[in-house]
């Protein structure tokens, strides 16, 4: 097994790795990658001559341009109680990708037929569930205080605050937030990480139902996640890329986007030699394009790097597709 390769890095994050990717997108090394842990330390500039400052990046580096992109192992979603807006909100964590874990410390809310769209329900009191968890194999977690009063939410709230986490928020109103705050500030804890809460939780959209409010607290997660940098694998292309059977596959990777293109850089399909199409790089006349492509790749392999231009054709120049282009880098699963 290449360690560089894709299958390696499928191995790497099973095991609870976080790893960073270096990618050339120079034509006399293209595709050429390193999966790299622990300690990284980068220097360079990005596409617009600006130090780097976050994944995924595309820099200068040697002379050479390098994607940097930084993967963990999934994306996680941990609700703290069990109570009517867990519900719809555990419904659109798993529309959005994440591993959804519902925890409560009364059993009848933590039942597993209560959230059939989570992937996991445990009932345990919430100071020694979050003082379990394991942080380091699941970097990528958000947290979704919605517990059924104060003193669980300071409790919940205490185990998580001086986390570098992408996400965590909590339900109340301001007063009722203000008062969790103090009794956390006479504890030690800075405003500085206070401020990381998003506390009331959810956009200001004027949600009243649970339904109402899961939609908020879902836009939130996206709206905190842009920028965060993290790349995500589903279990299903990790379980795909640890199979010999993906061997001779074709990965492709948005490494630029312009205009209104649906997916931006990290974005990925992969082609399985069965024939077998795994993620998506937006859908759509790109995605069309790209498997047209990977189709013919998986006969000949090669890197290829291919800029798709969804403005061109009679439909883009209707107006009726999103138009804008994307740059796509094509690599061979070893």
């Amino acid at each position: 097994m290449d360690p560089n390769g894709y299958r390696a890095l499928a191995r790497l994050l099973k095991g609870g790795s976080g790893v960073i990717r270096k990618t050339c997108l120079d034509e006399a090394a293209l595709g050429r990658a390193e999966n790299l842990t622990g300690a990284v330390g980068l220097v360079g500039m990005d596409a617009g001559g600006q130090p780097f400052t976050g994944f995924p990046c595309e820099v200068e580096l040697d002379g050479e341009r390098v994607l940097f992109e930084q993967f963990s192992r999934e994306k996680v979603l941990l609700i703290c109680g069990g109570g009517h807006v867990s519900r719809p909100v555990s419904t659109f964590g798993k529309l959005l990708g994440y591993q959804v874990l519902v925890a409560d410390d009364r059993p009848e809310f933590a039942a597993r037929e209560r959230f059939p769209d989570a992937d996991e329900t445990a009932c345990a009191d919430f100071t020694d569930l979050l003082r379990r968890y394991d942080w380091d194999a699941y970097p990528d977690t958000s947290v979704v205080i919605v517990t059924r009063g104060h003193a669980a939410d300071i409790a919940c709230l205490r185990q998580v605050v001086g986390r570098d986490l992408p996400y965590i928020g909590m339900i109340g109103s301001h007063k009722k937030n203000a008062a969790v705050f103090d009794v956390l500030r006479r504890e030690g804890v800075t405003d500085a990480q206070l401020a990381a809460v998003h506390a009331p939780i959810g956009l200001p959209i004027g949600g009243q139902t649970p339904e109402e409010i899961a939609v908020s607290i879902a836009a939130e997660l996206v709206q905190t996640r842009q920028g965060k940098g993290q790349a995500v694998f589903s279990e299903a292309m990790l379980d795909a890329l640890l199979d010999e059977g993906s061997a001779g596959g074709i990965m492709a990777t948005v490494v630029r986007k312009r205009g209104s293109a649906p997916r931006g850089p990290g974005a990925r399909l992969l082609l399985l030699p069965s024939g077998e199409a795994l993620g998506t790089i937006g859908g759509g006349l790109a995605e069309y394009q790209a498997l047209e492509t990977m189709r013919g790749l998986l006969a000949a392999p090669r890197p290829m790097l291919t800029h798709i231009d969804m403005a061109n054709g009679e439909a883009g120049k209707d107006g009726l597709i999103c138009g804008g282009s994307v740059d796509v880098l094509f690599e061979v699963v070893t």
